[in-house]
């Protein structure tokens, strides 16, 4: 993904746990493609498989057959950003309260950590609900280069 290209990466996914290894996979790639240092790529690697297995595990949870996870990666101006866009069940992002630690794992409890190390891992973290079943999270990196790509379109 590099200045020359008009059009963000759209990749679809079968809601099954298997294929979050593609988007690993594409993700990262992109990223270093982008430019972005090594550990940037690694924090956008982790939000984005948060992301999708968040859906998985909760917007997808009571749902057979699981619907498609869409996603969308651009460049935009010393950004890289990623929309995950799931068909399931909306998530209330007000009611979101980050864990405390270490009480979190004191207290026994081992999951329930993902949307906290989104948020650790990348600068902006905004969630939408676009539909009656469509929801968009959207993940941006900033990071600063000498030179910036272009902005990219817009997938359709």
């Amino acid at each position: 993904m590099n200045a020359s290209s008009q059009e963000p990466i759209c990749l679809r996914i079968p809601g099954e746990a298997q294929y979050l290894f593609l988007v690993r996979t594409v993700v990262t790639a992109l990223a270093y493609d982008a430019g972005l240092p090594e550990l940037e790529v690694d924090k956008i690697e982790v939000a984005v498989d948060e992301a999708c297995t968040n859906v998985l595990d909760h917007a997808y949870r009571n749902m057979h057959p699981k619907p498609p996870i869409d996603l969308e990666i651009r460049l935009e101006t010393g950004c890289f950003v990623v929309d995950v866009i799931d068909y399931g069940a909306p998530f209330d992002f007000s009611r979101y309260s980050p864990p405390r630690f270490p009480d979190h794992w004191l207290d026994g409890q081992t999951r329930g950590v993902g949307l906290y190390l989104i948020h650790q891992c990348m600068e902006e973290v905004a969630y939408e609900k676009l539909g009656p079943s469509k929801n968009r999270l959207r993940l941006t990196k900033r990071w600063t280069r000498s030179a910036s790509p272009e902005p990219l379109g817009v997938c359709s």
